[in-house]
């Protein structure tokens, strides 16, 4: 009987700990957002481990649901070593049921080959079976997924040409009843101002959709925010966070983000150095 109460308790917390939280639009849930984590695939691998290893561990006492990667997994997209590493930090979420979703940024090109790295990794091939996966853009170049009842919508880099802008607004009129974040590398500077492709992405998807309610974006160094009213009664939140200029290529920093009815509270913690860069903040929607 005890080692029967033994394995039970055992197969109880590999249920809890293997089981995502499954929120839903009118509770709070939290995702987690990394965005440019190059110099760890390339130098300091044992970063990137800590933050998977993170946010299992906390999944259930913080709620986390997602991951959310806006790009750049690696430095030097032809060193092979440097796409293994990711392969080998992404699988820990996969076996443990985690979901998230990633896209290609810049660095994850290889000049003569384009994405073939990539897809080889990373393409739709990875995710297609997962529940929380719901469609692709050239073999998940861009792509789509369901999470905490909210819709988060993929695009990589060079995003703001017409297939790419006409594939987005197609994803996000079929699914207007869902409140929905837009995930793409090149978007709002560091100086809080879009970048050319961004304003193209702004005025031809964020304004026209009223779902959307927040974009994320990396690829340009430090911090940014901006905070745009489209429409009357409406607000779209846009951050922007890329840690490679810090030491250790960032030192394990990444948001973690809790989606309330009407809010958004974001930390910024890195669980490499057990550590906050500043104090949460809130977004409001009202």
């Amino acid at each position: 009987m005890r080692y029967m109460r033994a394995g039970l308790i055992a197969t109880v917390i590999v249920v809890l700990t293997a089981a995502p939280f499954k929120g839903h639009a009118d509770e709070g849930f939290s995702f987690v957002w990394m965005s440019d984590t190059q110099y760890y695939a390339k130098d300091y691998p044992e970063i990137l481990m800590s933050q998977m290893n993170w946010i299992l561990k906390n999944r259930s006492t913080q709620r986390h649901s997602y991951l959310v990667h806006t790009g750049d997994l690696v430095h030097n997209p032809n060193q092979f070593a440097q796409w293994e590493r990711n392969h080998i930090a992404f699988s820990k979420l996969d076996q443990q049921g985690f979901a998230y979703g990633l896209l290609p940024g810049n660095h994850d090109f290889k000049q003569e080959e384009g994405l073939q790295p990539y897809y080889r990794f990373f393409g739709e091939h990875r995710f297609k079976e997962k529940p929380f996966y719901k469609g692709a853009f050239l073999d998940n170049c861009g792509h789509y997924d369901e999470a905490g009842g909210r819709l988060f919508v993929y695009m990589g880099w060079c995003s703001a040409g017409k297939k790419e802008l006409d594939w987005m607004n197609t994803v996000l009129k079929e699914n207007q009843d869902k409140e929905a974040v837009l995930a793409v590398h090149d978007y709002l500077t560091f100086r809080g101002t879009r970048s050319y492709n961004g304003e193209k992405i702004y005025r031809q998807v964020v304004v026209p959709n009223p779902n959307v309610k927040l974009v994320l974006s990396g690829h340009y160094y430090g911090e940014a925010a901006k905070t745009d009213r489209p429409q009357e009664g409406r607000i779209v939140h846009q951050l922007m966070a890329n840690y490679q200029g810090f030491p250790q290529g960032g030192g394990g920093y990444m948001k973690v983000i809790q989606w309330r009815q009407d809010e958004l509270v974001v930390r910024t913690y890195s669980p490499y150095l057990n550590k906050e860069r500043e104090k949460p903040y809130t977004l409001k929607y009202k």
